[in-house]
């Protein structure tokens, strides 16, 4: 007699690097809070500096980890990494471990999807343009 494979909705663990991004740019809140606190990062509003100064936008979002009440995944989230604007919208609820969306609940990974921010060159240094002078006249006409 075989058993079916356990179902778990737990997503499974990565193991990176304090101050490595993963492939898909979503860093939960736990490893933002452990690089934070280690040094190997600084959070300052919705901007993460990393040691080797690399930035990144941060924006909220969720990872869904799969349905916690039922088999079926009616709108196709599981594994899937949603902003909270985004789930929202869809008029989902939301808990400290989880998303509601219609009847069906799933169990959720918050932190953020982290954006590179461009760096300006250092190299480029522009020239000033002197200002106009300026006059409260108005432009003459020429005729």
């Amino acid at each position: 007699m075989s058993f079916p494979p356990s179902r778990s909705s737990s997503f499974p663990r990565v193991h990176a690097a304090a101050g490595t991004l993963l492939g898909d740019g979503f860093v939960p809140d736990s490893t933002l809070e452990e690089w934070v606190r280690v040094g190997s990062a600084e959070r300052t509003g919705a901007v993460l500096t990393l040691t080797d100064g690399r930035r990144f936008a941060l924006v909220d979002a969720v990872r869904m980890l799969g349905r916690r009440n039922g088999d079926s995944d009616p709108y196709g989230f599981t594994g899937r990494i949603l902003t909270l604007r985004a789930l929202l919208r869809r008029g989902a609820l939301l808990s400290p471990d989880g998303a509601r969306l219609g009847a069906a609940i799933y169990d959720v990974q918050f932190g953020s999807i982290a954006e590179p921010l461009e760096v300006a060159p250092r190299a480029a240094v522009t020239t000033p343009v002197p200002p106009r002078p300026s006059s409260s006249l108005p432009p003459a006409k020429h005729g």
